[in-house]
């Protein structure tokens, strides 16, 4: 996880630093920071997104449909013969696990401060 956070962070910079160049402005701070904390931008969402995911703050929603949906069907599968599927509990409780998860998140948390802490150490 840490050499994974590493390198993408080491690419990011590298990025960055590139798109800074690229700018041909008198300063090479002000690109470099601005383009740092949009790289980290949708590092933290996803990050977010997929930490969130691996929690199971969803699953209720997930249950909640899938019971809507069944409730309106419900009359067509009984005139069909169809069996009532048993509710899920389990998916309530249900936990992912996904690789990426710390890595982005860890990342784009430590780009944004790294900006943040550049733009008002040096740029202000």
């Amino acid at each position: 996880m840490i050499a994974s956070t590493s390198v993408i962070i080491g690419v990011s910079v590298g990025i960055s630093c590139i798109v800074a160049l690229l700018q041909h402005q008198h300063s090479f701070l002000l690109p470099f920071v601005n383009s740092l904390f949009y790289i980290a931008l949708p590092f933290s969402i996803i990050g977010g997104f997929l930490f969130l995911l691996e929690r199971g703050w969803f699953n209720i929603t997930r249950y909640a449909f899938r019971k809507m949906f069944w409730i309106a069907h419900a009359k067509e599968a009984a005139l069909l013969g169809e069996e009532h599927p048993r509710a899920d509990r389990e998916l309530l409780y249900r936990t992912y696990s996904f690789r990426l998860t710390y890595p982005f998140l860890i990342t784009g948390l430590i780009l944004a401060v790294l900006s943040i802490g550049i733009s008002f150490a040096v740029l202000v």
